[in-house]
């Protein structure tokens, strides 16, 4: 009884237990929303990252997820190296064996398990390496919407839902908007421009999601815009901590979130960085994908769950992978070549003469 009463003591005591639990309701979420994509046996193909990783049957399934979840739920309770690196390792596992596991809604919350593992209990250094990574989200978010393409739809969004706005004032902002975003990460570093920082975010959240909500999509990426939000107004609105306590480096912890967060996301600028891992969220820069078919006869020989995703316009017939992956296992392809590619390939696996195409958009 006493060990009962003194664990939730130190639970009460424990600022960063309520961050844990909303890491784990930010991440539990979308498991529940989109589940199908975490079993093996499914109506998408799985993207290894390379050949002959062993594929895990539906009984295997349920007990990796269970024991992610357990993990999970017990590094709530005891944020120890152990709990980390079990929940850590399911996840490169099944990434591994899926690159559209991939997702922000999921591995963001992976690098925020590692940031809040405790170190000879030292919250300091937990909070630096949560600020790590959410300046560098917020940074690299914003530098990536610097393109023609990002210019070209945002452009022409706002002419459809302002369009009583001069052109001018809406191509500027349309230009500004990358700037702002990319500022509005730059302000956490620093103490007297945090406070602009984390309501600049709050409110271009709330803009985001209701845009989602309008429109009727998106839903699955709610838990971790509220998670990240909720962590900048509850550690870090009224926090001192400066720049020198953010960019002390002087962990591997603190080494491998720095390098994560801030350095590896320069690399996509040269095309040597998946996009996604770069913090390349709707900046245009992810091309998507759609598998042509040259010859409608193939299409007879598609089995009955790749058949029912095929598109027949003007007799161009074609697979729209987003639509096909989206249907079946709840998200969007990982936006990389080489994932559009391996699909490609299974398909072709059911032709005796392969003719289809990729088509990039």
């Amino acid at each position: 009884m006493n060990n009962q009463k003194g664990m939730f003591l130190n639970l009460k005591l424990d600022k960063l237990f309520w961050v844990r639990l909303l890491a784990f309701l930010a991440i539990l979420i979308p498991i529940v929303m989109s589940p199908r994509i975490w079993f093996s046996e499914r109506l998408f193909p799985l993207i290894s990252l390379f050949d002959g990783i062993p594929i895990p049957s539906y009984s295997i399934d349920i007990v990796l997820l269970s024991l992610f979840i357990i993990s999970f739920l017990s590094f709530v309770l005891k944020p120890t190296w152990e709990f980390s690196m079990l929940i850590i390792g399911i996840y490169i596992f099944w990434i591994l064996l899926d690159q559209n596991r991939i997702q922000p809604f999921y591995f963001e919350i992976i690098f925020m398990v590692l940031a809040l593992t405790q170190f000879s209990n030292n919250p300091k250094r937990v909070k630096q390496c949560i600020l790590l990574i959410l300046v560098g989200t917020y940074f690299w978010s914003g530098m990536h919407k610097w393109n023609a393409l990002f210019f070209e739809k945002w452009a022409f969004g706002l002419s459809k839902r302002i369009p009583f706005v001069p052109e001018w004032l809406r191509l500027a902002f349309t230009y500004a908007v990358p700037f702002l975003e990319a500022s509005f990460g730059a302000f956490l570093i620093f103490p007297k421009t945090r406070t602009i920082g984390i309501w600049s975010i709050a409110i271009m959240h709330t803009i985001i999601l209701t845009t989602f909500i309008k429109g009727g999509y998106g839903y699955i990426v709610f838990p971790m815009t509220f998670f990240n939000v909720f962590v900048l107004f509850y550690l870090f609105y009224k926090s001192a901590f400066s720049p020198k306590d953010l960019f002390k480096i002087n962990h591997p912890k603190v080494i491998a979130l720095f390098l994560i967060a801030i350095v590896f996301p320069v690399l996509n600028l040269f095309g040597f960085y998946d996009h996604i891992l770069a913090f390349s969220y709707f900046s245009g820069k992810p091309k998507y994908c759609k598998i042509h078919f040259n010859n409608p006869n193939d299409i007879e020989a598609l089995p009955e769950h790749i058949k029912l995703n095929v598109k027949n316009e003007y007799q161009d017939y074609y697979i729209d992978l987003n639509d096909w992956s989206g249907r079946t296992i709840g998200v969007i392809v990982y936006p990389e070549e080489r994932v559009y590619l391996k699909v490609k390939n299974y398909i072709d696996t059911y032709l005796d003469t392969p003719n289809t195409t990729i088509e990039y958009y």
